[in-house]
Parts: C-alpha cells; sequence; structure tokens
C-alpha cells in the first residue's frame, strides 16, 4: 500500500498523457450528440471517484449527473430511457458484474457509454462504447490508491473536455500541475502520520466535508475502515448539520477537510459544535490547490493516515479481513 500511494503523480502523469485525446474525442462526441445528462456506476472506492465526477460535470458542463443504482437493473429488471445521456462504469478491475451490466443495458438503450478501469480487456471495457484507462499498472494491496486517483483524473478529463468552456479549461490546467503538486504533498507526511496518532487514541471517527472536498471525505472514511479498521462515516458538514452531529461526543474523532471555498463559513459552523461537544478536531486543507481538484491531495493523505493508523494497530493493511482486491456483487 505505501509503494502504491507513492506511485500516484506518476500515474497521474501517465493518464493525462495518454487519455487526453481520447477525452477530447469523446467530450466533441457528447456535444455532438447533445447529451443531456450523465449517469456514473461505480463500487467501492470508485463510488467516491464517480462523485468526484459528479461535481466537476454540474460544475463545468451544466449536465445533471446521477448515480446509479446498479441493482435496479440487476436484481428488479429496470430499463431505463438514457438515450441521451453519457452513462460511465467506474471499476479498478472492469470486473464487477452489476456495474458492467448497467453498462450494457445503457447501451442498448441509446446512451453513450463510457467505461474508466485499470484493464482493457475487461468486461467493462468491452461492454463499453469508448474506454478511458487508469495506466496505473498492477495494484496489489486491497485498498484502491493509485487506481482511485486515476480514475478521479479519467474523469475529470472527460469533464474538462465535455465543457469545452472556461470552467472545462481551468479543470485542464489544474490537471497538469496535478502530479507535481501530489508529489510535494506524498514528500511531507508528518502530518498524515499525526493524524493516525490521534486517530488511534479515538473510538470512532467522522470525516466532513463540503462541496468538492465532500468525496475526498467519503474515500477517507473508507480507506479508514477498511485498512485500518476505525468505525468512520464521511459525510457532507450540511448533512451532519441536520441531525447526526447529535451523536457527538468524547470518543469521537472530527477530521475536517476544509479548502478555500464558499463552504467554509459551515465547516467552522460545525467545528464550533463539535469543539463543544469534546470531539477531538484534526483540521486538513489543500494550500495551493484549485479547489475543484482538492480532493486529490485530501484523499492521499488520508490514504496514508489510514496506512499508519493500520501499522499503529498491528494490521496489514495490504490483507484487511474479509476482503478480496476484487469483489463481485449483483
Amino acid at each position: 500500500m505505501r509503494a502504491e500511494i507513492g506511485e500516484q503523480p506518476d500515474v497521474l502523469a501517465r493518464v493525462l498523457r495518454r487519455e487526453a485525446p481520447r477525452a477530447r474525442r469523446i467530450g466533441a462526441l457528447l456535444r455532438r450528440r447533445g447529451a443531456k445528462l450523465a449517469v456514473l456506476a461505480a463500487r467501492g472506492s470508485s463510488d467516491p471517484a464517480a462523485v468526484v465526477a459528479k461535481y466537476h460535470i454540474e460544475w463545468s458542463v451544466g449536465a445533471p449527473v446521477a448515480l446509479a443504482a446498479p441493482s435496479l437493473v440487476t436484481l428488479y429488471g429496470a430499463r431505463l430511457g438514457l438515450r441521451d445521456a453519457l452513462v460511465v462504469g467506474v471499476s479498478q478491475s472492469g470486473r464487477s458484474p452489476d456495474v458492467v451490466e448497467y453498462l450494457r443495458m445503457a447501451r442498448r438503450g441509446g446512451a453513450l457509454a463510457v467505461a474508466v478501469t485499470n484493464e482493457p480487456g475487461s468486461p467493462l471495457a468491452r461492454a463499453a462504447d469508448e474506454t478511458l484507462l487508469c495506466h496505473a499498472g498492477r495494484e496489489r494491496s486491497v485498498a484502491a490508491t493509485k487506481t482511485f486517483s486515476a480514475q478521479v483524473a479519467c474523469l475529470a478529463l472527460l469533464a474538462s473536455a465535455w465543457a469545452d468552456n472556461a470552467r472545462g479549461a481551468a479543470l485542464g490546467e489544474g490537471l497538469a500541475q496535478a502530479p507535481a503538486r501530489l508529489r510535494r504533498i506524498l514528500a511531507a507526511q508528518a502530518c498524515a502520520r499525526a493524524w493516525a496518532h490521534r486517530l488511534a487514541a479515538s473510538e470512532r471517527c467522522v470525516v466532513l466535508a463540503r462541496g468538492f472536498a465532500y468525496p475526498a471525505a467519503l474515500e477517507a472514511a473508507l480507506k479508514l475502515k477498511e485498512s485500518a479498521g476505525l468505525p468512520c462515516e464521511g459525510a457532507s458538514a450540511a448533512d451532519y448539520l441536520h441531525g447526526p452531529i447529535a451523536a457527538a461526543g468524547p470518543g469521537l474523532a472530527a477530521l475536517l477537510f476544509d479548502p478555500k471555498g464558499p463552504g467554509r463559513p459551515t465547516m467552522r459552523r460545525v467545528a464550533e459544535q463539535l469543539k463543544h461537544a469534546g470531539a477531538d478536531l484534526i483540521r486538513a486543507d489543500a494550500e495551493g490547490w484549485p479547489e475543484p481538484l482538492c480532493g486529490l491531495p485530501f484523499a492521499a493523505q488520508a490514504q496514508v493516515a489510514a496506512l499508519e493508523l493500520a501499522l499503529l494497530k498491528g494490521r496489514n493493511p495490504d490483507e484487511p479481513p474479509r476482503l478480496r482486491k476484487v469483489t463481485t456483487t449483483w
């Protein structure tokens, strides 16, 4: 896991170099077809990557984005009208049967079906009209680290190309700087290691964010659960204020992803209430990153923290109990 976390800057650079032309072609095709919405189907760490894409597409393209419920197709036989849609299946292995079936259904229904995967010969790639590849090489640790950031990059390239406007251009420019910026984040891991020591003293954890940082909160919570076995949830700070904050108290660690942006007043409000409740506040920032891409440094730091916490607890982060690298659901 440590080695694969460290590979992420090089993986991002490969994605940007090799997949940008294909993303531009898909973006032009979407504009010609007059695509009006996008649907994303994913499981595991691919799901937070899809949520990143929801934010990027709705912000830059202006098209509404839905997260698919694959079981409605696989278990309940739903057939959706997706003729004017982009439908993206996101899977590291490309072998999640429910995501594959959802993409097949969408393609039969007239959608433009795009796969985002690390495996060019996978069932997901074969089910798609177009494929964006992660170029991450083999990922051996159960926890998805380099493939998560590669999926984010693929989907951000797609959003940027589809938008073909100032916001799309800004997203592309931020992506071009991401490998170097992420390399600097990963070279300075003292902060994430400090998080791990504080989390080790906690009974449970919540990761809170707003806006573009929110998907990273979901991914961070997943990593802390699966790699380190820490009871943890990721949530929007706004949603947390609507009810879950009532359960806050001593023994709770609150990891706050707080980039500069319009969501900061809500983050300050939730931080004040958590502090008053006796929670341990751990603040993270993404200084120097454009807000739409702040999820990359937040997620990378959380990966390091999850790894270090697992080691502190005597767990093997590469082989968490009851988990396998490829999980198949229908």
